[in-house]
C-alpha cells in the first residue's frame, strides 16, 4: 500500500498545462512497475498527476542507498519533478532510520545533468 508523502508540487509540463503533482512512497514490489529491474527490499517514491497517472519514479535500496532507478516522463522532465523525488527518498530514509540513497556510478547522460544540478 503506497502513502502518499506530505509535499506537494506544482509541475509544468514542457507540454501541455500545469498539473498538481503529488508524491507516494511505497515498498517496490516487482510486479508494482512494468519491469523488474530493482531488488526486493527497494523502496520507492513516485510523481503522480492528480489524475492518477504516474509521470515519475524513483528507487533505492533501504540498506545500502543504492539508487537503481529514477525516470521522469519526458513531456514531465526540467520541472523539478525528480528533484523533488529525491528530496523525498532522503527524508522518507532519515525517518525510517534507513541509509541515505546515493549515486549509482552507472549513470545516463540525463542522469549525469541532473545530479549536476542537485
Amino acid at each position: 500500500m503506497s502513502t502518499v508523502m506530505t509535499a506537494g508540487h506544482s509541475g509544468t509540463p514542457a507540454t501541455g498545462p500545469a498539473e498538481e503533482i503529488v508524491y507516494e512512497s511505497f515498498n517496490y514490489a516487482p510486479d508494482r512497475l512494468t519491469y523488474g529491474f530493482a531488488a526486493e527490499g527497494c523502496h520507492g517514491v513516485s510523481a503522480v498527476t492528480a489524475g492518477g497517472v504516474r509521470v515519475g519514479s524513483l528507487l533505492w535500496d533501504r540498506e545500502d542507498g543504492m539508487v537503481w532507478w529514477v525516470g521522469v516522463r519526458k513531456a514531465f522532465r526540467r520541472n523539478g519533478i525528480a528533484t523533488a523525488m529525491w528530496q523525498l527518498a532522503c527524508e522518507k530514509a532519515e525517518i525510517q532510520g534507513w541509509t541515505r540513497p546515493v549515486h549509482s556510478d552507472v549513470l545516463t547522460e540525463y542522469g549525469q545533468a541532473w545530479i549536476a544540478s542537485l
